[in-house]
């Protein structure tokens, strides 16, 4: 699944390019130390900034030309007029092409105690230029019924990535560039996500054992992904909430995006690019990152 493993500590995705989704222009290059990092341009090309006239920001994923998918809190109590969309630049609030928002859809559910249900899509006023090597469509997931019953997409213990213009520390300043980090996610029944979470098939979480790496205020309506064994980056999460930042007790929660997939092509007549999955298909990452970090142990080993 990672296509390099560097001795610097990196890993590097490179995706398919002949992919209609899940792909953008550049590769991905991860630090596996840090607890986030800037991200370069041209990687995420579907991350988007979120700005609203009181001053709130959040981040969103592009879905298609005319969506964005992004957090129902990041709406609430705000009208379609109030949002401009930035979209092509890893700069905050900068874009190569910027968009105003003409319809809000946030799910009929969303209760903003327990942040269920937290998702809502954003339909531009006029649609983006997908031919800008900036800008790139995120894939769904398409997961069959009987394994989102099961709650077990992804799998617990898969390697995920979380991007955002969230702040850097639970009370630091908001970030000016696009930040990554590498989570993990974490197993509904774990005592870091069971006291946060109300409902596991609607909500997962994700984080490190031990704390230090989290999304943030900011953060809230991006997305977290998976690469996949077709050399795409599938949405699996929406940064919903946590209990702080990078605490070590508490992983930070994501809505299950899998759970909402008929929802959204219902609002958006399926204007989006999906990736099928078997249970077998969502359980691969995770034997990938368990193949990776024996590898990252033994080569320590043998340079110490």
């Amino acid at each position: 699944l990672f296509d390099v493993i560097r001795l610097s500590f990196q890993i590097v995705y490179s995706c398919n390019l002949k992919a209609t989704c899940g792909c953008s222009s550049n590769p991905v290059s991860m630090n596996r130390i840090v607890g986030g990092e800037d991200a370069s341009e041209a990687t995420w090309g579907w991350a988007v900034s979120l700005a609203i006239n009181t001053g709130l920001l959040c981040t969103g994923s592009i879905l298609s030309s005319s969506w964005i998918i992004t957090a129902a809190h990041c709406v609430e109590d705000h009208s379609a007029s109030e949002f401009t969309v930035y979209a092509g630049s890893t700069f905050l609030c900068s874009g190569t092409q910027n968009r105003s928002v003409s319809l809000i859809v946030a799910h009929s559910n969303y209760d903003p105690i327990t942040y269920s249900n937290d998702v809502a899509l954003l339909q531009l006023s006029s649609p983006l230029m997908m031919d800008d090597s900036n800008v790139s469509p995120i894939c769904l997931p398409s997961v069959h019924s009987s394994v989102l019953a099961s709650s077990e997409f992804p799998t617990s213990g898969t390697t995920v990535i979380a991007i955002g213009w969230g702040r850097l520390s639970e009370y630091g300043q908001v970030a000016k560039y696009l930040q990554q980090v590498t989570l993990t996610t974490v197993d509904y029944r774990s005592y870091t996500c069971n006291s946060l979470i109300s409902d596991q098939k609607v909500q997962l979480c994700a984080g490190v054992p031990g704390g230090g790496k989290d999304t943030c205020q900011g953060d809230s309506g991006g997305p977290l992904m998976m690469f996949t064994t077709s050399k795409q980056w599938v949405l699996i999460g929406v940064t919903s909430f946590g209990k702080g930042c990078a605490r070590p007790s508490y992983a930070g929660v994501y809505t299950r995006v899998a759970a909402f997939e008929k929802w959204i092509e219902a609002n958006t007549n399926g204007s989006y690019g999906s990736v099928l999955f078997s249970h077998a298909a969502s359980a691969k990452s995770s034997i990938d990152y368990l193949l990776f970090f024996i590898l990252f142990i033994l080569h320590a080993s043998l340079n110490s």
